[in-house]
């Protein structure tokens, strides 16, 4: 059977439900990064070849990503961190008949544009310069209810880590090359959004 028809249905995931503290309370992914571009236009750049459906993760007022005419996923467990939003977006994938669900930061712009499947098979998580990037990571939706029962668990100090969840599926590591900007970048502080806008108008990037 060839790669091609062995391929699974992808589903992919913008998490965007930050808070950008130290960005004053702005919307990361919405900020401009390019003259026509925004943060999120550059992450949607390189998961939608591949995946057969997107979405964004985030709470508020849904209407402000209108533009890009994705589903808005909002998350019911807000005391559980990033691990809520992927639930929702497990749910959501299995319901476009997804098997898998790749995750990514709404302010990291400069992922490589083969992600998806460098990430496959799920589960599967990014590695770059010895830091593992747990948000950036492939999931099969069949994990869906063993992250539900992780998440009604009894508080415990690991309930909301990602890295203690995805160690119970024998999460894989994929380690992409060190270079310059690093390939999972993202964007926290004012000086690191002067930085990203800086590569993409020096054409460094896809944009």
């Amino acid at each position: 059977m060839s790669a091609h028809l062995s391929s699974p249905r992808i589903a992919a995931l913008v998490l965007a439900g930050g808070t950008g503290s130290r960005m004053g309370g702005c919307d990361k992914t919405l900020l401009p990064l390019s003259r026509t571009l925004t943060v999120l236009d550059y992450v949607l750049y390189a998961l939608r070849p591949h995946c057969a459906a997107l979405a964004i993760s985030a709470n508020g007022d849904a209407s402000r990503f209108a533009p890009w005419n994705l589903p808005v996923l909002s998350d019911m467990e807000s005391d559980t961190g990033p691990l809520a939003g992927i639930l929702e977006g497990l749910r959501w994938a299995e319901a476009q008949n997804c098997s898998v669900l790749i995750t990514v930061p709404g302010d990291t712009p400069f992922i490589p544009a083969d992600l998806p499947q460098r990430l496959l098979p799920a589960p599967a998580v990014a590695v770059s310069a010895n830091r593992h990037h747990h948000l950036v990571a492939s999931w099969p939706t069949s994990c869906r209810s063993a992250l539900e029962a992780w998440l009604s668990q009894p508080e415990c100090k690991d309930k909301r880590r990602i890295r203690a969840f995805a160690a119970t599926l024998g999460m894989r590591s994929i380690v992409f090359p060190d270079q310059s900007p690093d390939l999972f970048f993202n964007i926290n502080t004012p000086d690191e959004y002067a930085y990203a806008r800086t590569l993409a108008y020096e054409g460094l990037t896809h944009a």
